[in-house]
Protein backbone atom coordinates (compact mmCIF):
# COMPACT_ATOMS: atom_id res chain seq x y z
CA UNK A 1 0.00 0.00 0.00
CA UNK A 2 1.17 3.39 -0.87
CA UNK A 3 0.88 5.60 1.77
CA UNK A 4 1.85 9.54 2.37
CA UNK A 5 2.88 10.54 6.31
CA UNK A 6 1.44 13.40 7.19
CA UNK A 7 2.49 12.34 11.43
CA UNK A 8 3.98 10.78 13.84
CA UNK A 9 2.63 8.58 16.64
CA UNK A 10 3.55 8.55 20.52
CA UNK A 11 4.92 4.96 19.65
CA UNK A 12 7.80 6.16 16.65
CA UNK A 13 5.51 5.23 14.05
CA UNK A 14 4.36 7.47 11.31
CA UNK A 15 0.71 8.52 10.65
CA UNK A 16 -1.40 8.02 7.41
CA UNK A 17 -4.89 7.70 6.18
CA UNK A 18 -5.92 5.61 3.82
CA UNK A 19 -9.40 3.95 2.74
CA UNK A 20 -11.26 5.62 5.72
CA UNK A 21 -8.20 4.05 8.12
CA UNK A 22 -5.99 5.13 10.35
CA UNK A 23 -2.37 3.90 9.46
CA UNK A 24 0.58 2.88 11.72
CA UNK A 25 3.61 3.02 9.62
CA UNK A 26 7.09 1.84 11.11
CA UNK A 27 9.96 2.92 9.57
CA UNK A 28 8.45 5.61 8.13
CA UNK A 29 8.58 9.65 8.72
CA UNK A 30 6.32 12.63 8.82
CA UNK A 31 6.50 13.89 5.00
CA UNK A 32 7.60 10.79 3.52
CA UNK A 33 5.67 8.93 0.70
CA UNK A 34 6.44 4.89 1.50
CA UNK A 35 5.04 1.58 0.46
CA UNK A 36 4.25 -0.35 3.14
CA UNK A 37 3.20 -3.79 4.23
CA UNK A 38 0.19 -4.82 6.25
CA UNK A 39 1.02 -6.18 10.08
CA UNK A 40 -2.24 -6.18 11.72
CA UNK A 41 -5.21 -4.46 11.33
CA UNK A 42 -8.22 -4.02 13.81
CA UNK A 43 -11.07 -1.55 13.95
CA UNK A 44 -10.27 0.67 11.31
CA UNK A 45 -6.65 1.04 12.34
CA UNK A 46 -3.67 -0.38 10.38
CA UNK A 47 -0.55 -1.06 11.34
CA UNK A 48 2.23 -1.80 8.84
CA UNK A 49 5.95 -1.50 8.24
CA UNK A 50 7.88 0.48 5.58
CA UNK A 51 8.79 -1.67 2.51
CA UNK A 52 10.42 0.76 0.51
CA UNK A 53 10.46 4.73 0.57
CA UNK A 54 9.58 6.76 -2.39
CA UNK A 55 10.34 9.56 -1.27
CA UNK A 56 12.28 10.43 1.80
CA UNK A 57 11.82 13.01 4.56
CA UNK A 58 15.50 14.90 5.10
CA UNK A 59 15.15 13.70 8.54
CA UNK A 60 16.03 10.36 7.09
CA UNK A 61 19.56 8.92 8.15
CA UNK A 62 21.05 7.82 4.39
CA UNK A 63 23.01 4.70 6.42
CA UNK A 64 20.74 3.51 9.43
CA UNK A 65 22.34 0.71 11.43
CA UNK A 66 22.79 -2.43 9.22
CA UNK A 67 21.04 -4.47 11.93
CA UNK A 68 18.09 -1.86 12.79
CA UNK A 69 15.30 -4.01 10.74
CA UNK A 70 15.85 -7.32 12.14
CA UNK A 71 16.68 -6.26 15.84
CA UNK A 72 13.77 -4.85 18.11
CA UNK A 73 15.59 -2.07 19.89
CA UNK A 74 15.91 1.00 17.74
CA UNK A 75 12.63 1.66 16.07
CA UNK A 76 13.97 5.00 14.88
CA UNK A 77 17.23 4.01 13.87
CA UNK A 78 16.06 5.60 10.54
CA UNK A 79 16.45 9.13 12.18
CA UNK A 80 19.00 11.19 11.23
CA UNK A 81 20.63 12.25 15.35
CA UNK A 82 20.29 15.88 14.01
CA UNK A 83 16.59 15.46 14.17
CA UNK A 84 15.89 13.59 17.43
CA UNK A 85 15.03 16.63 19.59
CA UNK A 86 11.90 17.45 17.19
CA UNK A 87 10.74 13.94 16.28
CA UNK A 88 11.17 12.89 19.97
CA UNK A 89 9.38 16.00 21.07
CA UNK A 90 6.68 14.99 18.48
CA UNK A 91 6.10 11.82 19.53
CA UNK A 92 5.61 12.93 23.31
CA UNK A 93 2.90 15.37 22.27
CA UNK A 94 1.38 12.91 20.41
CA UNK A 95 1.47 10.57 23.58
CA UNK A 96 -0.42 13.08 25.38
CA UNK A 97 -3.48 13.63 23.01
CA UNK A 98 -5.64 12.51 26.02
CA UNK A 99 -4.02 14.37 28.93
CA UNK A 100 -4.88 17.41 30.27
CA UNK A 101 -3.25 20.31 27.84
CA UNK A 102 -1.14 21.84 29.75
CA UNK A 103 1.04 18.73 29.86
CA UNK A 104 1.14 18.66 26.44
CA UNK A 105 1.98 22.48 25.93
CA UNK A 106 4.54 21.99 28.39
CA UNK A 107 6.48 18.82 26.35
CA UNK A 108 6.25 20.83 23.27
CA UNK A 109 8.15 24.32 24.75
CA UNK A 110 10.31 21.52 26.49
CA UNK A 111 14.43 21.51 25.98
CA UNK A 112 15.57 18.18 24.58
CA UNK A 113 18.57 16.43 26.39
CA UNK A 114 19.66 14.07 23.06
CA UNK A 115 22.19 11.70 23.28
CA UNK A 116 25.31 10.41 21.28
CA UNK A 117 25.12 6.97 19.90
CA UNK A 118 26.66 4.07 21.83
CA UNK A 119 25.04 5.25 24.91
CA UNK A 120 24.78 1.25 26.48
CA UNK A 121 26.25 0.47 29.52
CA UNK A 122 23.38 -1.87 30.61
CA UNK A 123 22.14 -4.85 28.29
CA UNK A 124 19.95 -7.78 29.16
CA UNK A 125 20.75 -10.35 25.80
CA UNK A 126 19.16 -13.51 24.95
CA UNK A 127 21.43 -16.74 24.15
CA UNK A 128 19.68 -19.09 21.71
CA UNK A 129 21.31 -22.41 22.37
CA UNK A 130 19.89 -24.03 18.74
CA UNK A 131 21.06 -21.09 16.62
CA UNK A 132 24.42 -20.33 18.70
CA UNK A 133 23.47 -16.68 18.92
CA UNK A 134 24.04 -14.11 21.72
CA UNK A 135 21.84 -10.80 21.00
CA UNK A 136 18.29 -9.14 21.44
CA UNK A 137 15.39 -9.74 20.72
CA UNK A 138 14.03 -9.50 17.04
CA UNK A 139 10.81 -7.01 16.68
CA UNK A 140 7.16 -8.41 18.10
CA UNK A 141 9.13 -12.04 18.37
CA UNK A 142 11.04 -14.12 20.69
CA UNK A 143 13.66 -14.90 17.87
CA UNK A 144 17.24 -14.05 18.65
CA UNK A 145 19.39 -11.74 16.32
CA UNK A 146 22.96 -11.17 16.17
CA UNK A 147 23.37 -7.06 16.93
CA UNK A 148 26.67 -6.92 15.60
CA UNK A 149 27.55 -3.89 14.35
CA UNK A 150 25.35 -2.80 17.16
CA UNK A 151 25.31 1.25 17.32
CA UNK A 152 23.65 1.26 20.69
CA UNK A 153 26.45 -0.66 22.69
CA UNK A 154 29.90 -0.01 23.21
CA UNK A 155 33.14 -1.52 21.57
CA UNK A 156 33.58 -2.95 24.70
CA UNK A 157 30.48 -5.49 24.66
CA UNK A 158 30.75 -6.22 20.69
CA UNK A 159 34.70 -7.09 21.03
CA UNK A 160 33.55 -9.78 23.91
CA UNK A 161 29.89 -10.86 22.22
CA UNK A 162 31.91 -13.86 20.06
CA UNK A 163 34.07 -14.87 22.73
CA UNK A 164 31.68 -14.89 25.31
CA UNK A 165 28.79 -16.91 22.78
CA UNK A 166 31.75 -19.42 22.03
CA UNK A 167 32.66 -20.39 25.69
CA UNK A 168 28.30 -20.51 26.12
CA UNK A 169 28.37 -23.00 22.82
CA UNK A 170 31.05 -24.75 24.00
CA UNK A 171 30.23 -25.27 27.08
CA UNK A 172 26.64 -26.65 25.91
CA UNK A 173 24.44 -23.98 27.63
CA UNK A 174 20.64 -23.85 27.37
CA UNK A 175 18.86 -20.75 26.75
CA UNK A 176 19.46 -18.22 28.72
CA UNK A 177 19.93 -14.71 29.56
CA UNK A 178 22.93 -12.29 29.89
CA UNK A 179 23.19 -9.01 31.81
CA UNK A 180 25.91 -6.56 31.27
CA UNK A 181 27.09 -3.96 33.14
CA UNK A 182 29.79 -1.92 32.30
CA UNK A 183 30.97 1.51 33.95
CA UNK A 184 30.25 5.24 32.35
CA UNK A 185 34.13 5.05 30.81
CA UNK A 186 32.98 2.00 29.12
CA UNK A 187 36.86 0.33 30.33
CA UNK A 188 35.00 -2.44 32.95
CA UNK A 189 32.28 -4.73 32.67
CA UNK A 190 30.73 -7.13 34.22
CA UNK A 191 28.07 -10.07 33.00
CA UNK A 192 25.32 -12.14 34.91
CA UNK A 193 23.92 -15.12 33.80
CA UNK A 194 20.29 -16.59 34.13
CA UNK A 195 20.62 -19.99 32.53
CA UNK A 196 22.82 -22.40 34.59
CA UNK A 197 26.39 -22.77 34.91
CA UNK A 198 28.75 -19.63 34.03
CA UNK A 199 31.68 -20.36 31.88
CA UNK A 200 34.79 -20.27 33.05
CA UNK A 201 37.17 -17.18 33.10
CA UNK A 202 39.04 -15.44 32.26
CA UNK A 203 36.70 -14.76 29.19
CA UNK A 204 35.94 -11.56 26.93
CA UNK A 205 37.59 -8.71 28.67
CA UNK A 206 35.28 -9.04 31.77
CA UNK A 207 35.75 -8.11 35.19
CA UNK A 208 33.21 -10.96 36.68
CA UNK A 209 30.69 -13.14 35.68
CA UNK A 210 28.49 -14.45 37.86
CA UNK A 211 25.23 -16.91 37.89
CA UNK A 212 21.80 -14.38 38.74
CA UNK A 213 18.78 -15.45 40.72
CA UNK A 214 15.35 -14.30 39.09
CA UNK A 215 15.28 -11.43 41.51
CA UNK A 216 18.69 -10.21 40.24
CA UNK A 217 20.72 -11.38 43.51
CA UNK A 218 24.21 -13.17 42.51
CA UNK A 219 24.42 -16.30 43.50
CA UNK A 220 27.28 -18.99 43.94
CA UNK A 221 29.35 -20.44 41.38
CA UNK A 222 31.04 -17.10 39.53
CA UNK A 223 34.02 -15.58 39.55
CA UNK A 224 35.42 -12.02 39.66
CA UNK A 225 34.06 -8.54 40.60
CA UNK A 226 30.90 -8.70 40.96
CA UNK A 227 29.56 -4.74 39.94
CA UNK A 228 31.49 -1.46 38.26
CA UNK A 229 31.93 1.58 40.13
CA UNK A 230 29.73 4.97 38.58
CA UNK A 231 32.01 7.71 38.79
CA UNK A 232 29.70 10.72 39.78
CA UNK A 233 30.48 13.37 41.79
CA UNK A 234 28.97 10.86 44.60
CA UNK A 235 30.36 7.65 43.70
CA UNK A 236 28.13 4.82 43.08
CA UNK A 237 29.03 1.02 43.02
CA UNK A 238 26.38 -1.13 41.01
CA UNK A 239 25.92 -4.77 40.96
CA UNK A 240 25.24 -6.81 38.49
CA UNK A 241 21.35 -7.57 38.15
CA UNK A 242 20.17 -4.10 39.55
CA UNK A 243 18.74 -1.44 37.41
CA UNK A 244 20.80 1.87 36.90
CA UNK A 245 19.81 4.05 34.18
CA UNK A 246 21.36 2.75 31.19
CA UNK A 247 22.77 6.17 28.91
CA UNK A 248 26.30 6.60 29.84
CA UNK A 249 26.31 10.02 27.90
CA UNK A 250 23.16 11.62 29.78
CA UNK A 251 23.46 10.10 33.47
CA UNK A 252 25.78 12.63 34.26
CA UNK A 253 23.68 15.18 33.35
CA UNK A 254 20.74 13.45 34.97
CA UNK A 255 22.83 14.01 38.20
CA UNK A 256 23.22 17.16 37.65
CA UNK A 257 20.22 18.62 36.56
CA UNK A 258 18.23 16.15 40.06
CA UNK A 259 21.05 17.84 42.00
CA UNK A 260 20.16 21.65 40.82
CA UNK A 261 16.30 20.75 41.58
CA UNK A 262 16.28 19.54 44.60
CA UNK A 263 19.19 22.64 45.66
CA UNK A 264 16.74 25.20 44.47
CA UNK A 265 13.43 23.74 46.35
CA UNK A 266 15.83 23.67 49.24
CA UNK A 267 13.39 20.98 51.14
CA UNK A 268 13.81 19.91 54.93
CA UNK A 269 13.26 16.05 53.84
CA UNK A 270 13.98 14.14 50.14
CA UNK A 271 12.26 11.01 49.83
CA UNK A 272 13.39 9.00 46.56
CA UNK A 273 10.97 6.53 45.73
CA UNK A 274 11.90 3.46 43.60
CA UNK A 275 15.63 4.40 44.23
CA UNK A 276 17.54 1.31 42.72
CA UNK A 277 20.70 1.66 44.06
CA UNK A 278 20.62 5.83 45.12
CA UNK A 279 21.37 7.45 41.83
CA UNK A 280 18.76 9.95 42.34
CA UNK A 281 19.24 9.72 46.09
CA UNK A 282 22.78 10.61 45.85
CA UNK A 283 21.85 13.79 43.71
CA UNK A 284 19.89 14.50 46.28
CA UNK A 285 22.75 14.37 49.06
CA UNK A 286 25.41 16.41 47.17
CA UNK A 287 22.60 19.07 46.74
CA UNK A 288 23.05 19.36 50.66
CA UNK A 289 19.73 17.72 51.76
CA UNK A 290 20.51 16.52 54.73
CA UNK A 291 17.64 13.55 55.52
CA UNK A 292 17.43 11.32 52.12
CA UNK A 293 15.47 8.35 52.01
CA UNK A 294 15.64 5.88 50.05
CA UNK A 295 13.15 3.39 48.96
CA UNK A 296 13.17 0.36 46.70
CA UNK A 297 11.20 -2.76 46.47
CA UNK A 298 14.47 -4.62 45.18
CA UNK A 299 16.64 -6.18 47.79
CA UNK A 300 20.03 -6.88 45.93
CA UNK A 301 19.68 -2.66 45.09
CA UNK A 302 18.58 -1.99 48.11
CA UNK A 303 21.50 -3.46 50.02
CA UNK A 304 23.72 -1.56 47.18
CA UNK A 305 22.34 1.79 48.10
CA UNK A 306 23.16 1.54 51.56
CA UNK A 307 26.85 0.62 50.78
CA UNK A 308 27.01 3.77 48.58
CA UNK A 309 24.79 6.12 50.94
CA UNK A 310 25.87 4.81 54.23
CA UNK A 311 24.22 8.28 55.88
CA UNK A 312 20.78 8.01 54.09
CA UNK A 313 17.74 6.02 55.21
CA UNK A 314 17.20 2.90 52.91
CA UNK A 315 14.38 1.09 52.88
CA UNK A 316 13.62 -2.03 51.10
CA UNK A 317 10.06 -1.73 50.15
CA UNK A 318 7.86 -1.41 47.56
CA UNK A 319 6.82 2.19 47.00
CA UNK A 320 2.66 1.18 47.81
CA UNK A 321 3.46 -0.08 51.03
CA UNK A 322 6.05 2.97 51.80
CA UNK A 323 3.07 5.23 51.12
CA UNK A 324 0.93 3.65 52.94
CA UNK A 325 2.63 5.81 56.31
CA UNK A 326 5.21 8.37 54.37
CA UNK A 327 5.53 11.00 57.21
CA UNK A 328 5.04 14.94 56.85
CA UNK A 329 4.98 16.28 53.95
CA UNK A 330 5.55 19.97 54.69
CA UNK A 331 8.92 20.22 53.85
CA UNK A 332 9.35 16.96 51.55
CA UNK A 333 10.57 16.66 47.91
CA UNK A 334 9.53 13.34 46.21
CA UNK A 335 11.39 11.80 43.65
CA UNK A 336 9.43 9.43 41.64
CA UNK A 337 10.96 7.54 39.41
CA UNK A 338 9.15 4.68 38.82
CA UNK A 339 9.02 1.61 36.37
CA UNK A 340 7.31 2.39 32.18
CA UNK A 341 4.21 1.18 33.67
CA UNK A 342 3.93 4.49 35.66
CA UNK A 343 2.41 4.69 38.95
CA UNK A 344 0.26 1.82 40.03
CA UNK A 345 -3.51 2.96 41.25
CA UNK A 346 -2.19 1.92 44.60
CA UNK A 347 0.96 3.90 44.18
CA UNK A 348 -0.72 7.19 42.98
CA UNK A 349 -3.41 7.11 45.47
CA UNK A 350 -0.85 6.82 48.52
CA UNK A 351 1.14 9.76 46.61
CA UNK A 352 -1.75 12.18 46.41
CA UNK A 353 -3.04 11.17 49.85
CA UNK A 354 0.20 11.78 51.36
CA UNK A 355 0.56 15.30 49.07
CA UNK A 356 4.56 16.29 49.71
CA UNK A 357 4.95 19.91 49.32
CA UNK A 358 7.08 19.29 45.81
CA UNK A 359 6.94 16.07 43.36
CA UNK A 360 9.88 15.65 40.66
CA UNK A 361 8.61 13.05 38.59
CA UNK A 362 10.78 11.24 35.93
CA UNK A 363 8.62 9.26 33.93
CA UNK A 364 9.86 6.25 31.15
CA UNK A 365 6.66 6.75 29.04
CA UNK A 366 4.61 9.73 27.50
CA UNK A 367 1.36 8.13 28.00
CA UNK A 368 2.10 7.49 31.34
CA UNK A 369 2.79 10.43 32.00
CA UNK A 370 0.08 12.05 30.98
CA UNK A 371 -1.81 10.26 33.13
CA UNK A 372 0.02 10.76 36.23
CA UNK A 373 0.86 13.74 35.88
CA UNK A 374 -2.53 14.51 34.85
CA UNK A 375 -3.32 12.79 38.51
CA UNK A 376 -1.65 15.13 40.34
CA UNK A 377 -2.89 18.22 38.52
CA UNK A 378 -6.56 17.17 39.23
CA UNK A 379 -5.25 17.15 43.16
CA UNK A 380 -4.03 20.94 43.19
CA UNK A 381 -0.47 20.44 42.11
CA UNK A 382 0.88 22.90 39.52
CA UNK A 383 3.92 21.82 36.43
CA UNK A 384 6.81 23.91 36.69
CA UNK A 385 8.95 22.71 34.73
CA UNK A 386 9.58 19.89 32.18
CA UNK A 387 12.69 18.63 30.11
CA UNK A 388 13.35 15.56 27.28
CA UNK A 389 16.07 12.95 28.23
CA UNK A 390 16.49 11.19 25.09
CA UNK A 391 17.48 8.12 27.65
CA UNK A 392 16.42 5.41 24.72
CA UNK A 393 18.81 7.11 21.86
CA UNK A 394 17.79 5.25 19.09
CA UNK A 395 14.33 4.37 19.68
CA UNK A 396 11.24 7.02 19.99
CA UNK A 397 11.11 6.04 24.37
CA UNK A 398 12.12 9.75 25.91
CA UNK A 399 12.03 10.32 29.64
CA UNK A 400 9.74 13.28 30.63
CA UNK A 401 11.58 15.05 34.00
CA UNK A 402 8.70 17.14 35.53
CA UNK A 403 8.75 18.79 38.42
CA UNK A 404 5.70 19.93 40.78
CA UNK A 405 4.67 22.51 43.53
CA UNK A 406 2.04 21.52 45.72
CA UNK A 407 -1.36 24.34 45.54
CA UNK A 408 -3.41 25.21 48.69
CA UNK A 409 -4.77 21.97 50.11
Amino acid sequence: MRLEITGLAGGGRGVARSGGKVWFVAGALPGEVVDADVERERAGIVEARTREVIAASPWREPAPCPVAGACGGCDLAHLQRAAASEVLRSAAVGALRHAPPVLADAVREAPVRVSAMGWRLRARLRWDSAQDVLGFRAARSHDVVTITPCRVVSPLLLRALPEVAGALSRAGAGDGELEWIEDLAGEKAVAGWRGGAVPEGPLGGLAGFHRLTGDGTIAPGGWGETGVEMHLPVPLRVPVGVFFQGNRHLVPGLFATMTELVRAADPVRVVDLYGGVGFLGAAARHAGAGDVTVVEASRPAAAAARRNLPDVTVIASAAEAYLAAPGAAAGTLAIVDPPRTGLSRPAAEGLVRWRPERIVLLACDAARFGRDGGRLLACGYRLESAELWDLFAGSHHVEILASFSRGAA
